[in-house]
């Protein structure tokens, strides 16, 4: 991916905050705040602020109920992927208590385990809620196999809340996102309108409206933005560096999901871990120093590797 172009005709302020919500933040309430110092000295101040204002409200609103549900969903799956994880100690405990009544050579228990205990520690979190389901059919209203179908419908209640719970919550952060897109393109929209209105008041000195916008964050941190996905258990190059910077280069790194990260510098692409990287926590924004990563005159290759066996990575990289 190359730089981001401001083309005359095309809203920079919606290219400059786009699949980036923390950059929306901050570009948004510079807005606001700057037009709200001189509102009461400047006329076209006033009325961009009374314009943008209301917009921005929105936004934030909008963008904190977004941003709970995201940490919400986050928890939802970590509940799933802990009851799996946990799984393979109940499936044992199951398969002994029905082995003291059918012998492991016998059709019955045949008929239960056909496949053995694969199905259930083994393969995607539906075929696993399937297998344990099937295991319930299969015991039916055996009288022998009461106690023990008891212990499995507990455990198999427990297991579709929280399938169930991280699909609903999946499904409720998708709607909150789509909210909060509205809200920032209509926020983009009243700027880019403001960004007019202020060229048109100070047309004989158009650098005094430079102050209500923070022309340097959009033009130098936005510049270079890779979006990736990263399969689990799987390292991807993110940037190859063709460029000379210094030491003190910044990386801003957004992870969307649950997934925890390792990020790295490497001589080539896909390149394995090695003693140097920088850990990336889930659902996290922060900034990194390049540095960190690894030997930065040598290595060409800035590589991630997700952690996660379950989750594909979600992640925003942004050249500081």
């Amino acid at each position: 991916m190359g730089k981001n172009k401001y083309p005359l005709f095309v809203n920079r302020f919606e290219v400059a905050t786009r699949n980036s919500y923390t950059n929306a933040t901050h570009i948004f309430k510079q807005h606001v705040d700057s037009l709200f110092v001189d509102s009461e000295t400047s006329d076209i101040a006033l009325s961009c602020y009374n314009r943008a204002k209301p917009k921005y409200d929105l936004y934030q609103a909008s963008h904190n109920i977004h941003s709970s549900q995201t940490g919400t969903q986050g928890g939802k799956v970590q509940t799933m992927k802990v009851t799996l994880k946990g799984m393979p100690l109940h499936v044992d405990d199951w398969e002994s208590k029905i082995k003291s009544v059918y012998k492991i050579d016998s059709e019955r228990y045949k008929i239960l385990f056909s496949q053995g205990k694969a199905p259930f520690n083994n393969g995607t979190q539906q075929k696993r809620v399937d297998a344990v389901e099937t295991l319930l059919l299969n015991i039916g209203s055996d009288a022998s196999l009461a106690a023990v179908k008891t212990i499995i419908q507990t455990f198999y209640d427990a297991m579709l809340v929280s399938y169930n719970l991280k699909d609903i919550s999946k499904a409720s952060t998708k709607t909150e996102s789509k909210a909060t897109e509205v809200t920032r393109i209509n926020m983009c929209n009243v700027m880019e309108g403001n960004y007019g209105l202020l060229l048109d008041a100070y047309q004989e000195e158009p650098t005094l409206a430079s102050k209500y916008f923070d022309e340097a964050y959009m033009s130098n941190t936005l510049q270079m933005s890779f979006d990736l996905v990263v399969k689990q258990l799987t390292t991807k190059s993110g940037i190859k560096r063709t460029y000379k910077k210094p030491l003190t280069q910044q990386f801003q790194i957004i992870n969307r999901l649950n997934t925890p990260l390792k990020v790295f510098l490497s001589q080539k692409r896909n390149g394995l871990v090695g003693l140097v990287f920088v850990t990336i926590p889930p659902m996290s924004d922060n900034i990194y120093n390049l540095v960190d990563m690894g030997d930065n005159d040598t290595k060409k290759f800035l590589n991630i590797f997700n952690m996660d066996g379950n989750i594909k990575a979600d992640i925003t990289i942004k050249v500081l």
